[in-house]
């Protein structure tokens, strides 16, 4: 209703205006052939009063020339400044003139019952004497033309508004279509079936727009309830297994009574579970805050190098137990922006699992170099048992093992190189896992020189 009266309004202002500009043009456009002809009655008053047939000749020669008019027929008087009638048409008889407009100016024009009439004073040189022209036209057929354009305007107007109310309502009905569509596909969307997707129109307007938004938050959703899903499965199954084996190992140490050596063992068995239990649910809170960037890192100017040394040096004696050859073949001098803990943290996992997987009488290598002017390249390799070359890109994910075996206490429970990544990416770096030509893994970092602290 409000759109209706609206697009009434607007129609009644649009016709008013139009009425008013035609109406106003057409009477300007006969002003302006008033005025064409008085100064054609003037050129020829002047002709014949040089022949010394004075003005009304002139006007007797003028009327004769105009009063065969069909259209827009002329009628005019001339007179004194004074008022006093020199001549005047005789099909002017019936035509009301107004009085003289003794002002000087410009042509004047003056309306009397459908008669537009116009006025100017000239001067004959020969009889040096100033004399008034009055001239007018009936304007009947422009009130019709203004008069059948505003009754066609009035039959017109209430098609238009039954044609605006039709496309509106086809219009509306099309869109509460698509909208009702929407919302039944989306009611049908819970978590156990979040494949459903919006049927996406061929129109390229809003409607199809908001649709490809809702199928883009949907693909989202329906990704971030996937790795819930697995989160929560992976989680499960990794407390599971130690969980298991701690109340194993509980029910065995209570199936019969045992001496204080064989109780220290058993308590000693679980103390160690319990620990790789609790370092287990502080990575994954580690995770969760990274993911939440509800963790602060303290940047600091780090020697890379030296940090790099005394990771060597700390894991020295586990590979020496194990006959590890284990250099640095390259350890440039670079100086970086980096949380010291954070990156000692990073190193520690990386190289403990080189160690964990590299066998006896392995190779284990360590370069630093500055790849570019602000950017360094930290690769270690080991001589392990690799892995294949489709699960490189995966290795990085959370719970993820490559023989897939759960329960390994001693294999860990796949955080580690997840949680490596997260720093990576906090430092603005980036970090992949390559095989080595021979035998065994890569991994390369690329961190920038230079960052500033956050």
């Amino acid at each position: 209703m409000m759109y209706t009266s609206l697009f009434l309004l607007l129609a009644t202002i649009l016709s008013a205006f139009l009425y008013y500009r035609l109406h106003h043009n057409l009477l300007k456009q006969v002003d302006s052939m008033l005025s064409d002809e008085i100064i054609e009655l003037h050129n020829t008053i002047n002709e014949n009063n040089g022949q010394g047939k004075g003005i009304n000749k002139g006007c007797a020669i003028f009327f004769s020339d105009i009063k065969q008019r069909k259209y827009f027929p002329l009628y005019f008087r001339v007179l004194t400044p004074e008022g006093v009638p020199l001549f005047q048409s005789e099909n002017s008889l019936s035509i009301e003139f107004p009085d003289i407009n003794h002002h000087s100016g410009p042509f004047t024009m003056k309306r009397q019952k459908s008669v537009l009439i116009s006025e100017k004073s000239f001067f004959v040189p020969g009889l040096k004497k100033d004399f008034v022209v009055q001239m007018g036209t009936h304007v009947n057929r422009i009130e019709q033309i203004v008069h059948n354009l505003f009754s066609n305007t009035i039959i017109a107007m209430p098609v238009m508004l039954v044609l605006c109310i039709c496309s509106g309502m086809f219009a509306s009905y099309k869109i509460r279509t698509i909208l009702k569509n929407i919302i039944i596909v989306t009611n049908r969307i819970t978590t156990q079936n979040l494949s459903e997707r919006l049927p996406v129109p061929q129109v390229e307007d809003e409607i199809q727009d908001l649709t490809l938004t809702v199928n883009s938050m949907m693909d989202r959703l329906e990704t971030s309830i996937s790795e819930i899903k697995q989160f929560s499965s992976d989680v499960s199954h990794e407390l599971r297994n130690p969980l298991f084996a701690l109340k194993g190992e509980i029910e065995v140490c209570l199936s019969k009574k045992r001496d204080a050596a064989e109780y220290r063992e058993s308590l000693q068995i679980c103390l160690e579970r319990i620990n790789i239990l609790i370092k287990m649910v502080n990575d994954l809170f580690f995770i969760t805050r990274f993911e939440h960037n509800r963790i602060h890192l303290n940047f600091d100017r780090i020697e890379l190098c030296t940090m790099i040394t005394d990771m060597h040096d700390f894991f020295s004696p586990i590979a020496q137990q194990k006959n590890i050859d284990f250099t640095i073949s390259r350890c440039d001098k670079v100086i970086v922006w980096v949380d010291k803990v954070k990156t000692a943290q990073l190193l520690n996992n990386i190289l403990d699992n080189a160690l964990k997987y590299t066998p006896q009488n392995g190779v284990i290598d360590i370069s630093l170099v500055q790849a570019e002017e602000n950017k360094i390249e930290l690769t270690i390799r080991d001589s392990g048992m690799g892995m294949p070359e489709d699960e490189l890109d995966k290795i990085f994910n959370r719970f993820y093992q490559v023989d897939q075996s759960r329960g390994k206490i001693k294999s860990g429970a796949g955080l580690g190189l997840h949680i490596c990544k997260k720093i990576i990416e906090a430092h603005g770096g980036t970090i992949q896992a390559r095989l080595n030509p021979d035998k065994g893994t890569a991994f390369v970092i690329h961190l920038p020189v230079e960052q500033k602290q956050a």
